[in-house]
């Protein structure tokens, strides 16, 4: 009965460690789609910044067309101070020069604005295009990595799976059949005691029981969690 036992211990380590590297092997999608949401994200704040440029360089354009035109409008007015007639007329025609003349020179102060408004976002896009570039490294060094990651654990996987059905061919199949059916409710379905304490669910072990265990005869499960006994843990 004691290979059956050493039996069971190798097949518990092999599905122990199976166990932890099919968990990293199913969170890669995870980190992928995380790698992805990461670079789509930085796309879109370089698309909002170009935007946000492209959006500023047209209200300066627009800016410009009206001091154009309130330029064009004031000559116009000045040209027609030596044509009126009457003082009203006259009166009349120097307000709407300082009327133009106001919308000139707030034009000019929109101008202005619009020119740190222009500088504001080019620095920002700057300074955004060179941590995108840095941050798209990144990215692209941990997709390779993980690639890599994912290449080391199916070689991995593959090889524990076949040392596990290499363990399993060598088992009794009615111990095999306890053992997966203990595992599928269960992890681990093999462990110690320590002390008298079942180290599955630290129940004590009755003291007749642990000396069963120790004859090492026939295989004993925990009366509480059903857990097979392999032996008790040495000091």
């Amino acid at each position: 009965m004691f290979d059956a036992f050493q039996r069971l211990a190798e097949l518990q380590a092999c599905d122990d460690e199976l166990w932890a590297l099919e968990q990293e092997h199913n969170g890669l999608p995870a980190r992928r789609s995380g790698l992805l949401a990461e670079r789509a994200a930085l796309e879109a704040t370089a698309a909002q910044l170009r935007e946000a440029l492209q959006q500023a360089e047209a209200a300066q354009r627009r800016v410009e067309s009206e001091l154009q035109d309130q330029e064009a409008l004031r000559k116009r007015l000045e040209s027609q101070q030596f044509q009126v007639k009457t003082n009203d007329a006259y009166t009349a025609l120097l307000h709407e020069i300082e009327q133009a003349q106001r919308a000139i020179s707030e034009c000019e102060t929109r101008l202005l604005e619009g020119m740190d408004a222009i500088e504001s976002a080019r620095a920002t896009g700057a300074s955004a295009e060179t941590g995108g570039r840095e941050a798209a490294a990144r990215l692209d060094a941990e997709g390779r990595t993980l690639d890599a990651r994912e290449q080391q654990l199916d070689a991995e996987l593959a090889r524990l799976r076949a040392a596990r059905q290499r363990v399993v061919e060598a088992c009794d199949p009615k111990v095999i059949e306890q053992y997966e059916k203990i595992a599928t409710r269960r992890r681990p379905a093999v462990v110690r005691i320590r002390g008298t304490l079942c180290l599955g669910c630290r129940v004590d072990i009755p003291p007749q029981q642990r000396i069963e265990i120790q004859r090492a005869e026939r295989i004993i499960t925990c009366g509480n969690c059903q857990r097979i006994l392999l032996g008790i843990e040495r000091a």
